[in-house]
């Protein structure tokens, strides 16, 4: 099983060291790829402006991936629906959007999928670190290893 996390994001410098340890335990089956956000225009001109960059790395980089954006509008599923969910798949990209998120009507149609990590409003950071997390909890799964020692 192939995962990458496609991620806009200016710096994690809070969560920095807790990504990087879900990284290392992921090794190669984990590619993340940060892109800047937009930093000028107004709040609607840099959710068009990054919306448009992921559609065209999307296009670019990511055909034949099965794609899924991360939105407080998605699915919400538990750890075990998420590893059935994920594991139907060979090659899954997750989009974490920028600070103010993406044009989600722009997007629907390059995204194969929207799934939720839950109602509440969190950093981008914290987000990617608590979808590494899950993805380093179903690679455990999927093992058959235990998770807590």
């Amino acid at each position: 099983m192939k995962f990458t996390l496609l991620a806009i994001s200016d710096s994690d410098k809070h969560f920095a060291s807790a990504c990087e340890e879900y990284v290392k335990r992921l090794g190669r089956d984990l590619t993340i790829k940060t892109v800047k956000p937009v930093k000028w225009d107004s709040q609607a001109q840099i959710i068009l402006r990054d919306t448009e960059n992921i559609i065209q790395i999307l296009e670019k980089d990511f055909g034949g991936w099965h794609k899924v954006m991360m939105s407080v509008m998605g699915t919400q599923m538990d750890t075990f629906a998420f590893h059935q969910y994920c594991y139907t798949q060979e090659k899954i990209l997750f989009i974490i959007g920028g600070p103010y998120g993406l044009d989600e009507t722009k997007i629907s149609d390059h995204v194969d999928t929207k799934i939720s990590l839950g109602s509440l409003t969190m950093p981008h950071g914290l987000a990617k670190l608590v979808l590494l997390e899950q993805i380093y909890r179903i690679e455990t799964i999927q093992r058959g290893k235990k998770y807590h020692y």
